[in-house]
């Protein structure tokens, strides 16, 4: 029913489990005051009375979206800003990441620590220069200087933007619509070709931003975090 997230677990300095079902006869009480967290994610709400009884806490609600993407005829130099990342770059963009989701669970869930949560993120993106995630890095720039990444994985024929980052006082000037349209018009190859991307309800400003880029909600589900601890 459980399975182990070794990576996080070795961020977070506990046992890290996932599971998308919960049996209602389950006994959390036997975890309680161990280092451990265990993720619920259910596309369906757990009820109250089961919450509260094993200590369970709502984290958030996501959103995920799709689109069928196709290529787009645009000006020569909308691109002149927007570019694929390289190791030079490393440093600004873990800045970015360090300093950026603070929608995310890690930030929302008040018994994991801030800096952890920071180095959660930085750590993330770190794995894509160690060639343990991600298929593209793509990276926004404003004088010369690194402002904002998009992440990007690849599963079969379709692609999933993992994480999409902007520094605050470069945001709503376009340049996470121009990272959409980078991997839409420089990376994709077929014109029959799926976008997945996922974010929380709270989080306004991604929601305005796939919307305006045409993606739809595909489904919504629920985070739920039991922390032993």
């Amino acid at each position: 029913m459980f399975k182990i997230d070794r990576w996080l677990s070795f961020q977070l300095g506990c046992s890290v489990y996932n599971t998308k079902y919960i049996d209602k006869n389950f006994n959390f009480s036997k975890y309680a005051h161990k280092k451990i967290l265990i993720t619920i994610k259910s596309n369906k709400k757990i009820k109250n009375s089961f919450l509260k009884k094993n200590k369970i806490r709502l984290i958030e609600k996501n959103l995920t979206f799709f689109k069928n993407s196709k290529k787009e005829k645009l000006e020569e130099n909308y691109f002149k800003n927007i570019r694929f990342a390289n190791s030079f770059d490393k440093k600004q963009i873990l800045d970015i990441a360090e300093h950026s989701f603070i929608y995310s669970r890690f930030f929302k869930d008040k018994n994991i620590k801030r800096y952890l949560a920071r180095k959660i993120k930085r750590n993330w993106v770190l794995n894509f220069f160690r060639k343990k995630r991600g298929k593209y890095l793509i990276v926004s720039e404003c004088k010369k200087k690194v402002v904002g990444f998009l992440l990007i994985l690849k599963s079969k024929n379709n692609y999933i933007i993992d994480l999409v980052a902007v520094k605050k006082n470069y945001q709503n000037l376009g340049f996470g619509t121009k990272m959409i349209k980078f991997l839409e018009n420089m990376i994709l190859k077929r014109n029959k070709v799926k976008i997945y991307v996922s974010t929380q309800s709270n989080n306004k400003d991604s929601i305005k931003l796939y919307i305006k880029n045409k993606f739809k909600v595909k489904y919504r589900n629920y985070v739920y975090h039991f922390n032993g601890y």
